[in-house]
């Protein structure tokens, strides 16, 4: 019996272990078979699968709503109101409430002006108003759109282009007129006249016959323009001599004007420490004093200017006098650096906080134009020293702020090519 029990064990075994294998095999082939099967009828079910929304032609849609719809073009008439137009238009008396109190929120439609723009779409076959819009201001337009019976608003700003715009002009008597006679308005002329501030005195230097070729951006919004924007290029011819400025923003990110050569326009020096004014006598070694009665030399220029004209520092630099100084009556020296300074004389006061060692910037308001001291009449005696000596300011060279270098200086070779082809073209055209 035990024997029995002892031949039998390992045949036992042994099937026990077969059946366990066979059981293993059978579990990992069906796993095999079921997630290939699984992979590949995902596969199948999104390369056949159709797409579950097909869109409809955005234009071929908005095409339609055009010709199924006309458009009218309102204004409102002197002490017209919002109701009374669209009255007339078929709305009633609950639409145009409706309308109202949704776009409260936006606009007060009580508030429409005379000459204010409307636009009002209806359909073709129901003759109902679909949508209506209201221009607030050239930036903004009030949208309101028919869904059933309801009205929904919104405030868009449409879209603004730029297109660079050439205006050229020939100065009859001042550049001034002249340019604001080809339409350029009056901040885009004083742009230009400070860029060239520092070779050009607009007062002084300007002659007839001179021109001016502006490359510029002029802005359009619904096809109408709007304004214009940033002075791309000038070239101005002065006295036959050529002046060209072109607009650059460097890798730094500062922007500027700067000549064909890459110069900054800014110079060191301003060309002029006024604005508005005359020449009434230049430098001279020997010139008769209209108040001693002598000759004697006239170190300076003398700008004749009414009172009270504001004085300009010509470049950056650091008040070394601010006081009385015998004949130059109420006096400014400021020196520029170990080589430049320059004096003001005959002021009527000097600016509010100015004192002896105070900095100053190129351009800031130093003093006012008087008569103080040894004058005839109100004017600037401006004066100008290099190393210590006078020197004629009208023939100083002053050297330019910054020159374009590397990279910088190739893109803004690129920009002047892309300026000089819009010149050549209009040229030929």
């Amino acid at each position: 019996m035990n024997r029995k029990i002892k031949k039998s064990a390992p045949t036992l075994k042994w099937n026990r272990v077969l059946l366990f294998s066979f059981t293993i095999v059978l579990l990992v082939v069906t796993s095999v078979l079921f997630f290939q099967s699984g992979h590949n009828i995902v596969a199948t079910d999104e390369s056949i699968t159709p797409p579950a929304v097909s869109y409809s032609d955005y234009f071929e849609t908005r095409q339609k709503w055009f010709l199924d719809h006309k458009r009218t073009q309102e204004c409102f008439r002197k002490g017209e109101t919002f109701y009374e137009l669209l009255a007339d238009y078929g709305l009633s008396a609950q639409d145009i409430m409706q309308i109202d109190e949704a776009v409260k929120p936006f606009f007060d439609l009580s508030r429409t002006k005379a000459g204010q723009i409307i636009d009002i779409w209806i359909n073709a076959q129901s003759q109902t108003v679909e949508k209506i819009s209201l221009h607030l201001s050239p930036e903004k337009i009030l949208y309101v759109i028919r869904n059933g019976h309801e009205f929904f608003p919104s405030l868009v700003s449409p879209e603004k282009i730029s297109i660079p715009t050439e205006i050229t002009g020939t100065v009859a008597a001042s550049f001034y007129e002249s340019a604001l006679d080809r339409d350029l308005p009056p901040d885009v002329i004083m742009a230009i006249a400070d860029m060239f501030a520092w070779d050009i005195d607009f007062l002084v230097d300007i002659r007839p016959g001179d021109s001016f070729q502006v490359i510029l951006h002029r802005y359009y919004r619904n096809g109408n323009c709007i304004g214009l924007g940033k002075v791309l290029a000038v070239r101005f011819v002065n006295q036959e001599r050529i002046h060209e400025s072109f607009y650059f923003i460097d890798s730094q990110g500062r922007e500027g004007y700067y000549d064909r050569k890459g110069k900054s326009l800014e110079k060191a020096f301003l060309k002029s420490p006024l604005r508005y004014r005359r020449i009434s006598s230049y430098f001279s070694s020997r010139r008769f004093h209209p108040i001693l009665k002598i000759y004697r030399p006239h170190y300076g220029i003398d700008y004749a200017a009414p009172v009270g004209t504001p004085v300009e520092s010509v470049g950056d630099g650091r008040v070394t006098f601010i006081g009385w100084k015998k004949g130059y009556g109420r006096y400014i020296k400021v020196r520029h650096n170990h080589m430049y300074a320059t004096g003001y004389g005959h002021l009527s006061r000097f600016a509010r906080g100015l004192n002896k060692g105070s900095r100053v910037r190129q351009g800031d308001v130093i003093g006012y134009v008087g008569s103080s001291g040894l004058a005839t009449g109100p004017h600037l005696d401006f004066s100008m020293m290099k190393k210590g000596k006078y020197v004629n300011p009208l023939s100083v060279q002053s050297p330019p702020a910054s020159i374009l270098r590397g990279r910088d200086r190739e893109r803004f070779d690129d920009r002047v090519i892309q300026m000089e082809e819009v010149w050549q073209k209009n040229q030929t055209s």
